[in-house]
């Protein structure tokens, strides 16, 4: 999935891939490494969920935007990634063009959520 994620987004004339990772500990060196604007931060991730990934990497590089994307989408899930610092939840099953915009509204300092997501807080 990753990997597909990487070819879209690199596809996406505006916008580029600086690293990818395995998992948080990876994600944290990776951002030491390259500094970059936003995070695609996945919530089932080995060792440490993506839920603490995102608190652990918003506390350490608050410049940092997280963007959760997960296959999971109940309200608890969106809520408490918002509430560790997220700036977007994204559903991997979702369309393509839903998580390039999500990015782009992210990179302009827009919180953005997926349909499915916003959704469910609206209720």
């Amino acid at each position: 999935m990753r990997e597909v994620l990487e070819c879209a987004v690199e596809s996406a004339p505006d916008l580029s891939v600086v690293g990818a990772a395995r998992d948080a500990e990876s994600a944290f060196t990776a951002v030491e490494e390259t500094s970059p604007d936003i995070v695609l931060m996945d919530l089932a991730l080995p060792g440490m969920d993506g839920i603490a990934a995102t608190r652990t990497l918003v506390h350490q590089h608050p410049l940092v935007r997280v963007m959760v994307l997960s296959a999971s989408c109940t309200r608890a899930l969106v809520f408490d990634a918002l509430a560790a610092g997220a700036w977007g939840y994204f559903v991997k099953a979702g369309p393509l063009e839903e998580l390039l915009h999500g990015i782009r509204e992210v990179s302009e300092g827009r919180r953005c959520l997926a349909a499915t997501a916003q959704a469910l807080l609206d209720r």
